[in-house]
């Protein structure tokens, strides 16, 4: 049987340490809480002793969905350390199979090396396999990103108001694309545009503040930007050329790609994802692109995935290169179209449609 109840001993603090002192945006007593909310816990009785004023004005400042009591003892409940970091994932199987084990303990805060050593760790778990980040967002965009993400992590800012910063940055990116005297300056917002769109995933997961809207908010702000960028490209290279031709062209596959994004959004909503990445395109598997399993058309995938995009663009602005910038978005649009309604014509012909959340 699982434990869901659980005693916070947080009544002992070493090292100058207090259960406000900050461990990457959160206060240590806070992250406690958050992480035995996270992997599963509905009720923790705090022994908080002196603590207790103190803990309690912390824990008022944030909403928990567990329920938090305090007490002058742990009585019968399994006791966990307030004063730790703990891995989290190994704490949520420890408390399913109803036994903790040593092995959940990361970090005691215990002095203030031990806090700046529980800060690293916490960091170092964030950065993303390449083979699930791609290699561009991992040497280039993640070293980047977290410069932003250290600097906003103690600020009141929250990870949808950073989705907010990322699309401004690609909407004003999109608006100077579409000047050809100011086109390097629109790549160069656009790039910054998937830095901050990394940023808000790694404030979420570090103060944990993910939420199923701000998902959705960062899905659809990722394929307006491209919308609305695709359309500054057109009109770039309408002002170029004079031709009409290249703002139908660039403005019809932008909005083919839109429409297309909307029947992807009715597939994640059928089968309970919100990452684009997911969508189960039946030639890929059922993780689509995210799968663990990885075939040939997963790693073709990996060729097309935004970070590559993003960062082709930019070379191709560095060297004036307007008209391969306006063929790739072009392609990119009109290929996401064809291979969108490819995957709905053949889910409408055979009448398989995937069901419930898929398998990554």
């Amino acid at each position: 049987m699982g434990i869901n109840h659980v005693a916070l001993l947080a009544s002992q603090w070493e090292g100058g340490i207090t259960p406000g002192t900050m461990v990457a945006g959160l206060p240590a007593i806070v992250r406690s809480l958050l992480t035995l909310q996270w992997a599963g816990v509905s009720r923790v009785v705090i022994v908080a002793g002196e603590f207790q004023t103190a803990i309690e004005k912390l824990v008022a400042k944030r909403v928990f969905t567990l329920k938090v009591e305090y007490a002058q003892s742990s009585g019968d409940l399994p006791v966990v350390s307030g004063d730790a970091l703990y891995r989290r994932e190994i704490l949520a199987t420890d408390l399913q199979r109803g036994e903790l084990s040593s092995g959940a303990l990361f970090v005691r805060y215990d002095s203030r090396a031990a806090v700046k050593k529980a800060r690293d760790l916490l960091w170092r778990e964030l950065r993303k396999p390449i083979e699930n980040d791609g290699v561009v967002a991992y040497f280039l965009g993640r070293p980047v990103s977290r410069l932003f993400s250290r600097f906003l992590i103690n600020t009141p800012l929250t990870p949808n108001h950073v989705t907010m910063l990322s699309f401004i940055a690609a909407l004003i990116g999109a608006l100077f694309v579409a000047w050809p005297a100011t086109v390097l300056l629109g790549a160069g917002l656009y790039w910054l545009s998937f830095v901050f769109d990394c940023v808000d995933g790694e404030i979420a997961r570090l103060k944990f503040m993910g939420s199923i809207l701000g998902q959705w908010l960062d899905t659809i702000a990722d394929d307006m930007a491209t919308t609305f960028f695709s359309l500054g490209l057109s009109w770039a290279l309408f002002t170029l050329t004079g031709s009409a031709f290249y703002l139908i062209l660039g403005g019809v596959s932008a909005g083919l790609y839109f429409l297309c994004s909307l029947l992807v959004y009715r597939v994640l909503h059928r089968i309970g994802v919100i990452d684009t990445a997911q969508y189960p395109y039946f030639f890929m598997g059922e993780g689509g692109a995210a799968s663990k399993e990885k075939g040939l058309f997963t790693y073709f995938a990996y060729l097309f995935r935004r970070d590559v995009i993003l960062f082709l663009h930019l070379i191709f602005a560095i060297f004036g290169l307007y008209h391969a910038m306006f063929w790739l978005q072009v392609g990119l649009n009109l290929g996401m179209n064809a291979i969108t309604l490819l995957d709905q014509g053949y889910r409408l012909i055979t009448g398989r449609w995937p069901r419930g959340p898929v398998s990554t």
